[in-house]
């Protein structure tokens, strides 16, 4: 069952080769199946150094996709993204497993810079 190879935590150090083999930077974290009728939509996990990472990740995605249709030869791939993919769109999977980087800080501005800069009250 290709969803089960895929997921299975012993194949995960090959798809962490195959997707090494395109980048000294990404990581491959963890590949995730989700079954829709006869699809399987694969969600990969990567993390990326410094940068955004767009075109590292969709290198290193496609070359493990190839690897994975090699292992299932009646496999296809119908496309690289998808409506699983959730670039530019709001999505609750965003909200729960997070997108990119997050960044929290917090200050304590003076009451004459509020005052003054700010021009408001504290």
């Amino acid at each position: 069952d290709f969803a089960a190879w895929v997921a299975a935590p012993e194949h995960l150090d090959r798809l962490q080769a195959w997707f090494a083999t395109t980048t000294s930077f990404g990581k491959l974290q963890s590949v995730s199946p989700t079954v829709a009728g006869r699809y399987v939509f694969l969600r990969f996990l990567a993390t990326t150094g410094d940068a955004m990472g767009m075109n590292m990740v969709g290198k290193g995605v496609n070359t493990v996709i190839a690897n994975v249709l090699d292992e299932f030869p009646h496999a296809q791939l119908v496309s690289l993204s998808s409506n699983m993919c959730t670039d530019k769109k709001p999505s609750a999977m965003n909200w729960v497993n997070g997108r990119g980087k997050s960044v929290v800080c917090e200050v304590t501005l003076p009451r004459g810079v509020v005052q003054n800069v700010l021009k408001t009250d504290v």
